[in-house]
């Protein structure tokens, strides 16, 4: 069989070309916040940032959470357009939705070296005053106030003891 290139990758000629690559992220790494709440996006997720090439970074507070999400503008597309195909949801809830999303998200432009302004408002809402967690969610980063973040570290550790055993077979694979 013979192989071409695409820009999506190699394929065979029955062979679907394989789905765009999107940024994933990955780690945990905790960064004093600045006495003018900037922050800097660690190197590994910059650099994550940078190759993926997906356009504008987006923070945004979902509701209540106890921290802060960090999209790529193709990420927060991708959310925004699972919404709109979503068949449970009648037109005016999805509406809302999208508004509310898209009116949350706070566009942020980091400079060379991935340094940025915390929102005020977020900052005191959240107290992001000293330290940061910025944390690796696949899709998406998300910074956290640093002490929030190691208590939920220490519950999660507790809770993934009990269930190690049962994903075990799937590491190893």
């Amino acid at each position: 069989m013979r192989a071409t290139v695409t820009t999506l990758g190699p394929t065979t000629p029955n062979e679907r070309p394989a789905a765009p690559r999107r940024a994933t992220f990955f780690g945990t790494a905790f960064h004093k916040v600045s006495g003018r709440n900037q922050v800097a996006i660690p190197r590994n997720l910059m650099k994550t940032l940078e190759e993926s090439n997906e356009g504008q970074l987006l923070l945004m507070r979902w509701n209540d959470e106890g921290f802060l999400r960090l999209y790529t503008q193709t990420q927060l597309d991708t959310i925004i357009d699972s919404i709109r195909q979503r068949q449970d949801l009648d037109e005016a809830t999805k509406a809302e939705l999208v508004a509310h999303l898209s009116g949350s998200a706070e566009p942020i432009e980091p400079d060379k070296q991935g340094r940025f302004v915390l929102p005020a408002a977020w900052v005191d809402q959240l107290g992001m005053r000293e330290e940061v967690a910025f944390c690796g969610a696949f899709n998406r980063i998300e910074l956290w106030p640093a002490e929030a973040r190691r208590d939920y570290d220490q519950k999660k550790s507790a809770r993934m003891a009990e269930t190690a055993s049962k994903i075990t077979g799937l590491l190893n694979l």
